[in-house]
């Protein structure tokens, strides 16, 4: 179950989730056209995929 683990006083978010959460907002952020997504979008994707890696076919 994907939640908040804390906020700290400088603003930065913590945020735990399972292996299939991680994997399903990973397809999500790799389904949207690249103008599409903040730098901030495409470094969450960038971590994902090294959390979550493909599995070869």
């Amino acid at each position: 179950m994907m939640e908040i683990v804390s906020i700290d006083k400088d603003g930065s978010v913590v945020v735990k989730m399972n292996a299939r959460e991680a994997k399903e907002v990973r397809d999500d952020l790799g389904g949207i056209p690249f103008t599409l997504v903040t730098p901030s979008g495409d470094k969450l994707h960038s971590l994902l995929e090294w959390a979550t890696p493909r599995r070869a076919s």
